[in-house]
């Protein structure tokens, strides 16, 4: 928890119904946000999105990995003969 934080910044989050989200920020950070033509709550937003993004590419990811964990190797000329078969189709 910041010391001296007096703002409190409400988030509205875009989903089927929107929920408040509050984030403290010292009151520095506050003075030097107002200086910025920025809507905050949309910025916020989007950084959320990305992360959530970020974190589902993630996990895609290591579940792929656990699916090539549990494979067995395949041979150059099993996946070259896939590729001609596809061709031929």
């Amino acid at each position: 928890m910041f010391i001296g934080v007096t703002f409190w910044y409400v988030l509205w989050v875009c989903m089927e119904q929107q929920t408040v989200i509050t984030v403290k920020v010292p009151q520095e950070m506050k003075k030097k946000m107002k200086q910025i033509d920025v809507n905050w709550s949309e910025y916020i937003r989007e950084c959320v999105q990305k992360k959530i993004d970020q974190e589902k590419k993630r996990a895609a990811f290591d579940k792929l990995d656990e699916i090539r964990k549990r494979s067995k190797p395949t041979s150059t000329e099993e996946i070259v003969a896939w590729i001609r078969e596809g061709r031929e189709r």
